[in-house]
């Protein structure tokens, strides 16, 4: 199962996104592109060389330091019984390629002088000061209850609780919002400042920067995924659990997006600070034992 998961976790992304464009065309009563044209976008940049705007480091580097996280956050989640990066604590390494991630993001975007890369640069670490803790508060309460810090062993062996289900409903919510679906791609909204932290950014760096974002999309709700399957099955029969739920849930997002308009920044942190009041109540919960 380890071998598949380091196989469907870097090519099956940009596929799923093409389906989820077919099915926001159904939805609004238009035809749409072909399920592969995410993969035909992302291998004509790869192909094409880039325009600099800036001699910056940081400008050239965050492409592949943000495909390099997205893909370590996928290859740490379990496939079946184990993951395919296993060790104890993985759950702290997460969290930290997870927020690197943001990280690469507003460093490439502030290292170029335009006023719509910044913006988006600012929405990003505003965004990522009130989710990335929410995050770390969720995944927090599992690990509580769990008595570990380890991914695949939390997700065998979570159990019902008051908690655990609040929890479930959070990593829910949080894993939408950084999935980056409306209303919560506030820090790109191309009509409004024209994909923010990637406005300057073509050719081969732009494809990469595209690539690692359905990456960590997929790692996000493979993980929700993960922790609703394994707890109730093991081997190949969670496998295919996992590839379902994931299937399900995806599909659920990409049409919920559908019938939503974009938050504005002000909205969707407010929205994030009462989900991080509400994961401090399940914390407690979860502490006294509930």
């Amino acid at each position: 199962m380890e071998l598949i998961g380091a196989i469907i976790a870097p090519f099956l992304p940009p596929l799923l996104d093409g389906i989820a464009r077919k099915v926001r065309a159904m939805i609004q009563n238009r035809v749409g592109p072909s399920i592969f044209q995410t993969w035909y976008d992302i291998i004509t940049l790869l192909s094409m060389d880039s325009i600099l705007p800036t001699s910056s480091l940081a400008f050239r580097l965050a492409p592949y330091l943000a495909l390099a996280s997205a893909l370590c956050m996928a290859l740490m989640l379990p496939y079946g019984s184990d993951a395919i990066i296993n060790f104890g604590g993985d759950l702290i390494a997460f969290i930290y390629v997870f927020t690197l991630f943001s990280a690469a993001l507003v460093f490439g975007a502030l290292s170029v002088d335009n006023s719509y890369s910044h913006a988006g640069a600012n929405r990003e670490l505003t965004l990522s000061l009130v989710f990335k803790p929410l995050f770390a508060i969720t995944i927090g309460i599992f690990a509580l209850k769990t008595g570990s810090l380890s991914i695949t062993e939390i997700a065998h062996s979570v159990s019902p609780s008051i908690s655990i289900i609040g929890a479930y409903l959070l990593l829910l919510y949080v894993t939408y919002v950084e999935s980056g679906f409306i209303p919560y791609d506030i820090a790109e909204a191309e009509t409004e400042i024209l994909e923010g932290p990637l406005t300057e950014y073509s050719g081969r760096l732009l494809g990469l920067l595209k690539w690692a974002l359905q990456i960590k999309r997929f790692a996000m709700i493979w993980l929700f995924a993960s922790f609703v399957a394994l707890p109730v099955a093991e081997g190949a029969i969670a496998f295919v659990l996992q590839l379902l739920v994931f299937l399900l849930t995806y599909l659920l997002m990409v049409t919920y997006e559908s019938l939503n308009a974009r938050y504005r920044l002000d909205q969707a942190t407010k929205q994030g600070v009462k989900g991080i009041v509400i994961g401090v109540i399940l914390m407690i919960i979860a502490w006294l034992g509930w």
